[in-house]
């Protein structure tokens, strides 16, 4: 797996009142319980990739991802790897990284920081076709900052408002896909200007990257601060195909969204609707894409300035 981090179901009308909203936001902020172990008699439903609902009704951000206030957490001091199917984790302050390697698990109401790192790892990872993941209400961020460390890693995951910060890719898909992203604050990337897992050279982090796949909805989030991409789509692993990328707050990167087919086959069904790009790339440029089934539609900037896409 390259350490590159470089993605849809059918085309939907997007809500004209969603789009005013994140303005809105935009405008006024680009600015348990004891912890339980639940077996699978309590398992939750495993995620059904379909249309998402709504995100949140302002823009991600401290007061709405993460943790919520009020939860009280007790400490758990190690790796945890999960092997029961319907595994409920609640209420953990995880000193270790969580190992998904069964269906129908949820993370919820935790935080998970990891610790040092014998290689490149994940906070969080499902990456395997056994394996399905819900994590909701969490912070992801490492005690012990490496260019090794990403936050959620996987494939077959429903994620909804986290809060992810402080790794070199927030969140980093392959596999299969199958991915829910919704209303969540990626931010605050860890980047090196001399990064050893690029020979030396400045990291190559992005808020999102996926490298294989189909089937991803990454809707309602305020993905900013990465370096490379605030979306990078490749095919380093394989085929990508039936992205959404749709009312996001996306900002940063050279180019904010860049999709590379790397030569492997055009994309098919790669739809980018409605977002608000910020006014802060690298090189002004909001879109760099490759040829293929890739379609850009109700985009804005917050500058009013029109859209930039470019062509690789």
């Amino acid at each position: 797996m390259t350490h590159d981090r470089n993605p849809v179901p059918v085309t939907t009308r997007a809500s004209s009142t969603r789009r005013r909203t994140l303005r809105a936001a935009v405008a006024t902020s680009v600015v348990a319980l004891a912890a339980t172990l639940i077996p699978a008699t309590a398992a939750t439903a495993a995620p059904v990739i379909d249309r998402p609902a709504a995100g949140p009704a302002s823009m991600p951000g401290p007061s709405n991802t993460g943790v919520p206030a009020g939860v009280q957490l007790r400490v758990h001091r190690g790796n945890m790897v999960i092997t029961t199917p319907g595994t409920v984790i609640s209420g953990l302050d995880i000193h270790g990284y969580v190992d998904v390697r069964a269906k129908n698990v949820t993370i919820r109401n935790s935080i998970i920081r990891g610790g040092a790192a014998n290689g490149q790892d994940s906070l969080v990872r499902s990456a395997s076709n056994n394996a399905s993941l819900t994590i909701t209400d969490s912070e992801l961020v490492p005690n012990v900052q490496t260019p090794n460390i990403d936050g959620l890693r996987g494939w077959n995951i429903n994620a909804q408002r986290l809060d992810i910060h402080g790794v070199i890719d927030p969140a980093h898909f392959w596999g299969s896909g199958n991915v829910q992203l919704r209303d969540s604050w990626i931010h605050d990337n860890l980047h090196y200007a001399n990064d050893p897992g690029w020979n030396g050279g400045p990291s190559h982090d992005d808020g999102v990257q996926i490298q294989s796949g189909s089937g991803y909805w990454i809707t309602g989030n305020r993905i900013e601060g990465a370096h490379n991409a605030a979306i990078m789509v490749t095919q380093d692993a394989g085929r990508v195909s039936n992205v959404m990328i749709r009312d996001n707050f996306l900002d940063h990167g050279g180019c904010t969204i860049n999709l590379h087919d790397k030569g492997k086959g055009q994309f098919q069904n790669i739809d980018i609707r409605d977002n608000v790009f910020g006014a802060n790339s690298t090189f002004n440029c909001q879109i760099i894409r490759t040829a293929g089934d890739i379609t850009a539609t109700g985009n804005t900037t917050v500058t009013g300035k029109a859209m930039k896409i470019n062509s690789h």
